[in-house]
Formats: C-alpha cells, structure tokens, sequence
C-alpha cells in the first residue's frame, strides 16, 4: 500500500494518515477522497475510512473486512467480489455502486442510505440493515439469511430466488418490491407494510406475518406452511394455488383475498366471516379438509383431519 500512487505523487498509505488526522480534528484538510481510483486487489483491511468520499472507484477483489466507512459518501464504486465481512457503513450514503458475489457477512448498514445498487449473490449472512433507507436496489440470488431489515424503508428493489432464511423485516416498509422464489423460512416480517409485492413461488413455512400489511401482494403458489398471519391485513392479496395449510388466520383481514386453489387444509383460527369475504372456487382445500367453494355455516372453515 505504501507505494500505491493515488494522486500528484501522494501514496494511499499517506492519504489514510492525513485523514485519520482529519477525522480526528487535527488537521482542516486531509479528509480523503478517491475519485477515479483503480485499488482492485488492494488490502484495505480495518482500513478507517469514515466520512471519506470514493466516486468512481475499482476496488475489484479488494480485502476490506473490518474497514470502517460509516458517513462515507459511495457513488458508482465497484466493489465486485471484494471481502467486507464485519465492514461498518452505518449512515454512509451509497449510488450506483455493485457489491457483486462480494463476502458481507455480519456487515452493517444500518441508517444507510442505498439507491441503485446491485448485491446480486453476494454473501450478506446476518448483514445489518436497521433503518437504511434502500431504493431500486438488486439482491437477486443473494445470501441474506438472518439478516435485519427492521425499521427499513425498502422500495422498488429485487429481491429475487435470494435466501432470507430468518431474516427480520419487523415493522419495515416494504412497496413494490420483489421476493419471487425467495427461500424466506422462518423469516419475520411482523408489523411490516409490505404493499403490492410479488412473493410469487416464495417458501414462507413458518414466517411470521402477524400484524403486517400486504395489501395488494401477489402470494401465488407461495409454501406458507404453518406461517403465522393473525391480525394480518390481506385485503385483495393473491394466494392463488398456496399451501396455507396450518397456517394461523385470527383476527386477519381478507375481503377480497384470492384463496382459489389454495390449500388451506388444516389452518388455524379461521371464522366463516373471513372465509366467506375470500374468494374460493372448487380447486381450494377448506379448511376441514373439504373441497370448496366455501358456503357459509358449512363448518368447513373449522380445522379437520384429512
């Protein structure tokens, strides 16, 4: 690093001083900014780069686990397959950049602020993402289990066929995003607006939905097995051809729920209202295992045996 020349003869190694100088108060210049830097392979590891300004960036295959870029301003920055585990961009404000098949376990981004930016299959096992405000933003086939999503604002992203098992959306906002084919068991989107969605094909055993808002979602052929949906707003959502079976109903909303084809063997805590609100057609399996379509005070809507 010492003899990488960055700019007008300064090495990377005396930019990092005359920050950490900056960072610190001791100096009124020095803050660091990369503009058009190529740093593909570079060892940044634990590197304090916090507030720093990157544009422009390569920094293909680069190692930065540990590196600290809270506050960091991150614009067109191309990280592909760079090591980030453990890295620290809290409130950094990140565009247009690519974290493609980058390693991101346990990295936070919490209160971040990401637009336009790709994550497509990079490892983000039990990434942080408390509060980040993220729009149009890929993770298809991306690794995301037990990753946190809480209190996020997510918006216009893709999170398609990638892996959320266990990961915790509670209370985010969630609109117009994708989680088609996603492997999301056990997740949690509790308390979570997640508004005009497509969860087409996602495996949701045991999620939990309990107080969430899908309003408008597209849930066709999803596995929700056993999933919790109590006091859920399901108005208009689409379960066409679903497993629902043993999944949990009280208290939720279903006026004008697509339930046609749906198996619904076995759910929980069902009431002939909401039954009779959803729309159900001979191909969905009723509760007490019954072909449909429902009929009120049929008693189809209690749990049986099949």
């Amino acid at each position: 690093m010492e003899t990488t020349i960055i700019t007008n003869g300064v090495s990377l190694a005396a930019m990092l001083r005359a920050h950490a100088l900056w960072l610190r108060g001791e100096s009124e210049e020095g803050r660091c900014i990369l503009d058009g830097a190529t740093l593909n392979n570079m060892n940044l590891s634990r590197a304090d780069l916090q507030s720093a300004v990157i544009r422009g960036t390569t920094l293909l295959d680069a190692e930065l686990s540990g590196a600290q870029l809270g506050k960091a301003i991150i614009d067109a920055v191309d990280f592909q397959r760079a090591l980030l585990g453990g890295a620290d961009f809290s409130e950094a404000r990140i565009a247009e950049s690519n974290f493609e098949s980058g390693w991101m376990s346990a990295v936070t981004l919490a209160d971040a602020e990401i637009r336009n930016t790709g994550f497509r299959k990079a490892n983000l096992r039990s990434a942080r993402f408390q509060g980040a405000l993220l729009e149009s933003c890929k993770f298809s086939a991306a690794t995301l289990s037990a990753a946190c999503f809480n209190h996020s604002r997510v918006k216009l992203c893709d999170f398609s066929e990638s892996d959320l098992n266990d990961a915790q959306f509670v209370r985010a906002r969630v609109e117009g995003s994708r989680f088609y084919a996603v492997k999301g068991q056990d997740s949690n989107f509790g308390h979570c607006l997640l508004k005009n969605c497509d969860l087409s094909r996602a495996d949701l055993g045991r999620a939990q939905f309990s107080r969430a808002d899908l309003t408008g979602s597209q849930l066709d052929r999803a596995q929700l097995r056993d999933a919790d949906l109590r006091y859920a707003q399901l108005g208009g959502v689409i379960f066409c051809r679903a497993d629902l079976s043993g999944a949990r109903f009280a208290g939720a909303t279903l006026l004008a729920a697509d339930l046609r084809g749906a198996d619904l063997g076995k759910a929980r805590e069902m009431s002939s209202q909401q039954l009779a609100q959803a729309r159900t057609d001979e191909n969905t399996i009723l509760p007490n295992g019954s072909r449909g379509p429902y009929r009120r005070n049929s008693g189809a809507e209690r749990a049986g045996n099949r």
